[in-house]
């Protein structure tokens, strides 16, 4: 029998932006459903996020290392103090909380509790989403999805220009023409320094590290 069909919007959607998942670089503008924290087993800290953007598109976990096992501040760091300037939030505090992951044994998304950011659930926020080469464990070329810089929901301001409190942004647009010449970040070459390399690859502007809090506009 052939088949009948009623309109389904989202798969419109979907068919002119390349899916549910984010796999392209570009700007994005949304929410961050989740942000919980996990240290791997070389003691590297991190920061991940789960986002989804206004147009019904998914990404996550987007890790942002911000921490090494000896406790040095890496470039993660910084991309995350910009995240808390751009949704206004001075403290992030942990606590228990239920963040909906895919589990690969499982082959679905499951509910796990993560050690959360609940100052950042539901928080309306720009990224920038670059797609970078990596080699997994077998050495294969492999493709993911990270956050190359966040500006501010609704103003497009970055981080800097927030606390420069200006009004009218012109990062994003000057940012956004390096992306648009370098759409795909290469892979590290195998066995190089990851905190090197991230910090020699990783350009944005951030905020600067010393800024008082009294100059913290709000």
């Amino acid at each position: 029998m052939a088949r009948n069909f009623a309109l389904d919007t989202n798969a419109a959607r979907e068919a002119n932006t390349g899916g549910k998942r984010i796999t392209e670089t570009g700007k994005y503008v949304g929410t961050i459903v989740s942000a919980f924290y996990e240290k791997n087993q070389n003691g590297t800290e991190s920061v991940n996020f789960m986002f989804a953007s206004d147009q019904g598109q998914e990404a996550g976990p987007l890790v942002l290392y911000t921490h090494n096992g000896v406790g040095e501040a890496l470039h993660g760091f910084k991309v995350l103090s910009a995240i808390m300037v751009c949704t206004k939030q001075r403290a992030l505090t942990t606590q228990p909380g239920a963040v909906q992951l895919y589990d690969f044994d499982a082959g679905n998304v499951v509910t796990k509790t993560k050690e959360t950011y609940p100052e950042l659930t539901g928080k309306k926020i720009g990224f920038v989403l670059q797609k970078e080469e990596y080699h997994n464990g077998a050495g294969e070329l492999r493709y993911r999805i990270l956050i190359a810089a966040p500006f501010e929901y609704g103003t497009e301001l970055m981080a800097n220009e927030i606390l420069d409190k200006m009004a009218q942004p012109k990062a994003l647009a000057k940012y956004m023409e390096h992306i648009a010449a370098n759409p795909v970040r290469k892979a590290k070459p195998r066995g190089a320094n990851t905190a090197a390399a991230q910090k020699s690859t990783q350009s944005f502007q951030s905020p600067a590290d010393d800024f008082l809090d009294d100059s913290i506009p709000f």
